[in-house]
């Protein structure tokens, strides 16, 4: 009998172990597979870069008020996906498209004009603070009467390696996106200076470029200048952006 009832505990026992593991019994972990979305709205700053006088633009429902050239506005909220920008100047609507925007994302919107047709160029900002004893930078060209004049940009700061860039002309952010992108630099006084192959056009002193801030250079021409003229008298806006 008491050999039975081992045997029975036994078997008991080795059932029960099987179930633990048995395919029809075991735990299943289920996998998350709810993915997180980013909803944060995309903000926008507009620029005027021409001297014809304020401009007024609108985001979605949001009237920003005149821009006047030199005087970006602050950042504005818009939406994730199909934002509605509109400008008008003195009492005309000169500008009315729809643009998409990315979440999370910051843009400046420039507005400017070729002849008699006014236009956008939106670029993204890249706001990711630089590390201190480092500044951002980038040069963007909107010499609307010198636009086939090539230029050199060269930023120099004793002790530190001079940034240059080459070959730079009107819009060419438009097909270069990368030419939009920051430069990390050491933050500092810096002297800028605008050349052709052949001579120097301008030269700028004390730019001043501090510790964790990001800049953007944009170049521009007043519109009642010829082409050769305007490739003498280049404006040197320099915009701080701001997180």
């Amino acid at each position: 009998m008491k050999q039975l009832i081992v045997a029975i505990f036994a078997l008991t026992l080795f059932s029960s172990c099987y179930k633990q593991v048995d395919g029809t019994t075991a735990t299943t972990t289920t996998t998350d597979t709810t993915k997180t979305t980013n909803t944060t709205p995309p903000k926008v700053r507009f620029f005027n870069v021409m001297d014809y006088g304020n401009v007024y633009p609108h985001l979605n429902t949001i009237n920003v008020g005149g821009v006047a050239l030199y005087y970006p506005t602050i950042y504005q909220t818009g939406v994730v996906g199909t934002n509605n920008i509109w400008v008008t100047f003195g009492s005309d609507t000169i500008l009315n498209q729809n643009v998409d925007l990315v979440a999370g994302k910051n843009y400046s919107c420039f507005v400017y004009r070729i002849g008699y047709n006014w236009m956008l160029s939106i670029v993204s900002d890249d706001l990711t603070v630089p590390a201190t004893g480092n500044a951002e930078v980038r040069v963007l060209d909107f010499r609307t009467q010198a636009w086939f004049s090539y230029i050199g940009i060269n930023l120099f700061s004793p002790g530190s390696s001079p940034l240059i860039f080459n070959n730079r002309n009107f819009l060419d952010h438009e097909s270069y996106s990368s030419y939009a992108n920051f430069n990390t630099v050491i933050a500092g006084t810096y002297t800028l200076t605008l050349f052709t192959s052949t001579a120097n056009l301008l030269t700028k002193s004390n730019v001043v470029l501090a510790s964790t801030k990001i800049y953007t250079i944009v170049l521009l021409t007043q519109a009642s200048l010829t082409a050769a003229q305007a490739l003498q008298a280049i404006n040197v806006d320099i915009e701080q952006n701001y997180q």
